[in-house]
């Protein structure tokens, strides 16, 4: 007797077949114009608007919430980057997307108590996440000076994977 399984209860195929989807779901995205969004940071009030900032700078906006523990895991890995960046043409901006009972308090509260000093705001009303489609925290998206979206991670990155992919963009 012979048992044929539908694709779908395929064990191998179960699990290969939503990593594909995400794989070609960020691979949709790549080389694609980043959409342009202003907010206001948190320190002094100043305004961000992508479309001025990739005229002159490659940009490595981090999607997050202060209660994701991979979020919060990840941050100090961001700002050393940012650190080891600072002053060669590329930005950090951490937009922070209300969550749960997450407020930007909250948040701001986060930056302070773990001494971030890259740039900080609020994706108010996740206006942002929505445009970008976003499914899965934390997400970092990596956009070229042409403003193109070199490369997307949904992950928990560690120091040596951004600034690989930060010189990977900025040199090529």
């Amino acid at each position: 007797m012979r048992l044929i399984y539908p694709l779908r209860q395929m064990p191998l195929v179960r699990l290969l077949v939503p990593l594909f989807l995400l794989l070609v779901s960020a691979a949709c995205v790549w080389g694609e114009t980043a959409s342009d969004f202003e907010v206001t940071l948190f320190d002094g009030g100043d305004q961000f608007r992508l479309s001025e900032q990739v005229e002159e700078t490659a940009l490595v906006v981090n999607f997050w919430y202060p209660s994701c523990p991979p979020c919060r895991e990840e941050m100090p890995a961001f700002e050393e980057a940012w650190q080891e960046f600072e002053g060669q043409g590329v930005r950090f901006l951490g937009l922070f997307v209300p969550q749960g009972f997450d407020t930007e308090e909250d948040a701001r509260a986060f930056v302070s108590d773990l001494g971030l000093t890259f740039d900080f705001a609020t994706d108010t009303g996740a206006e942002i996440s929505r445009a970008y489609e976003l499914k899965y925290f934390p997400t970092t998206y990596f956009i070229d000076k042409g403003g193109k979206i070199f490369s997307v991670e949904i992950a928990n990155l560690d120091t040596a994977t951004i600034t690989r992919i930060v010189s990977d963009m900025i040199d090529g």
